[in-house]
């Protein structure tokens, strides 16, 4: 099997990228088997990779994935994933400099969204995923629909994302008010939402949970990445 390589960005959604693609290997092999590809992580402090995204700065955001990407390729990783949305803006130069192949989550997500016959799909993440366009024009470009919030609605759900899911401890409530949403975006008529968030999964963790269903990037790419693992 081939080595695979995460660049991490924020915890929890590393983490549980991690987790599924081991669940993935103990479905395909049997649990007996205790088998999964081998795993190398490696994650830059926040500190170093939030400002950057925050103020769009992707020419940063590109050098901080690379220095992660090296480390990756000098471990023997024979390619990476990234578990996460927003610096997917930097994907295209990432991809081009690194010297390891890169799959993209906004690639395989648009391509799972035209797979399953969504009409008009909404998009959930941090503001700068929601508010620039990351999914709007690849999502126009296979026939889909893309709707977003009012900007006053963006940043609730970004203050929920990065203040209770990723530096706090989701409860409950936190899971009631992603609810919340994903309600408005099925008022406003879309029949699924992409969680544009890796972190989104930690609290809405199934569509049993969910108004509407949705693609859910984070196990979306870990699954392509365990295939990918597996391919000869």
């Amino acid at each position: 099997m081939k080595h695979i390589g995460i660049v991490g960005v924020t915890v929890p959604g590393g983490i549980l990228c991690i987790d599924t693609i081991v669940s993935e290997s103990f479905t395909h092999f049997g649990k007996e088997s205790l088998i999964h590809p081998r795993i190398t992580y490696t994650n830059p402090s926040l500190s170093e990779i939030h400002p950057p995204i925050h103020d769009k700065d992707w020419v940063t955001v590109t050098k901080v994935l690379l220095s992660s990407i090296v480390i990756l390729h000098k471990a023997g990783a024979d390619f990476a994933i990234i578990p996460s949305n927003s610096p997917h803006y930097a994907i295209k130069e990432v991809q081009q400099k690194s010297p390891i192949p890169i799959i993209s989550i906004v690639d395989i997500t648009v391509a799972e969204c035209k797979r399953r016959g969504f009409k008009k799909v909404g998009i959930l993440g941090v503001g700068v995923t929601m508010s620039d366009g990351l999914y709007e024009k690849p999502l126009k470009a296979v026939g889909i629909i893309p709707a977003t919030l009012p900007s006053n609605r963006q940043k609730k759900v970004n203050d929920l994302i990065i203040k209770e899911i990723i530096q706090g401890k989701p409860t409950a409530q936190t899971t009631s008010k992603m609810q919340g949403f994903i309600q408005e975006l099925k008022d406003l008529g879309c029949d699924a939402f992409i969680a544009g968030c890796t972190e989104i999964p930690v609290v809405i963790t199934s569509e049993s949970d969910s108004p509407l269903p949705y693609v859910d990037t984070t196990r979306l790419l870990a699954q392509k990445a365990f295939q990918e693992a597996i391919r000869k």
